[in-house]
């Protein structure tokens, strides 16, 4: 079962990755500006302590001024490339989930007329669309934020380690411990995402049927059964995004409090080593 599963992912990520091929170029050049950015963060904490440290303490007026100048460009340049990432990375996305409408859509056309009698047009619409868009989404900034952090994490502990190596180890030692928990979480994650995919589309349904259908329920006064309807798919969607929203809070409070404990031990390690030296 397991080995089925794993096959069957492969698969999908083998289908997914081709849908890069003809926008290979503007995928490179969005991977290319993401690594210049990552390492202009990485810079930013040494020019920073250099300026606070050595050259204002010590009134070099002339390397404050070089330094403020390397900053200056620094930002312009990284303006520049976050417009590139945020421009042409997202149209790499859009032009990809248009490649993948179109061949839904000639996929749809070869389906046979019961598929159609057993699903509803506007979850049809909705599977063309919204999720369409999510996956387009993915595909823009899945491999950029992965990409991202993975130059991170390898910069950071380059510099931390010539700075404190014990502090570095001590810190690196907790991000195990993270991804461990954001893989359980994602779990729940995931089911509740696809319960909001399936109240999204069953509220759009409600509606495309509704309005298709407003001359005849008006004609026959059904508009209090299409109210209790389209009221009851609206409720099951707010209680869906509810629980999607949950679950992000849970998330994100998570990472935020283990971003702030790490700082907590930054700042303990630091205490320890000053009255170690004292």
């Amino acid at each position: 079962m397991k080995t089925t599963q794993k096959t069957k992912g492969g698969g999908l990520l083998k289908r997914f990755v081709r849908y890069y091929k003809p926008h290979k170029k503007l995928f490179i050049i969005d991977m290319c500006c993401a690594f210049i950015i990552s390492v202009f963060n990485l810079v930013y904490p040494y020019v920073t302590k250099e300026i606070i440290n050595n050259y204002v303490p010590n009134k070099l007026l002339n390397m404050l001024l070089a330094f403020g100048a390397i900053l200056l460009v620094i930002y312009i340049v990284k303006a520049f490339l976050n417009y590139v990432l945020q421009y042409w990375g997202h149209l790499v996305g859009v032009r990809m989930q248009a490649d993948m409408r179109s061949e839904l859509f000639c996929h749809l056309q070869k389906m046979p007329f019961t598929y159609f009698d057993d699903n509803k047009t506007g979850v049809i619409m909705s599977r063309i669309t919204n999720d369409l868009f999510e996956i387009s989404e993915l595909a823009h900034h899945g491999p950029e934020d992965v990409f991202l952090s993975f130059v991170t994490l390898i910069g950071a502990f380059i510099m931390l380690a010539f700075i404190d190596v014990y502090l570095t180890l001590i810190v690196f030692a907790f991000i195990p411990f993270i991804v461990l928990y954001a893989v359980l979480i994602r779990k729940r994650m995931k089911r509740v995402y696809k319960e909001v995919r399936v109240a999204q589309a069953e509220i759009n349904a409600d509606i495309e049927s509704a309005v298709s259908g407003m001359r005849v329920s008006r004609a026959y006064c059904a508009q209090d059964y299409e109210s209790e309807k389209f009221e009851k798919g609206n409720k099951y969607f707010v209680k869906t995004k509810g629980m999607q929203y949950k679950v992000m809070g849970e998330f994100h409070s998570s990472m935020t409090f283990f971003t702030d404990f790490l700082y907590f031990v930054v700042l303990l390690r630091a205490d320890c080593f000053s009255t170690t030296e004292g």
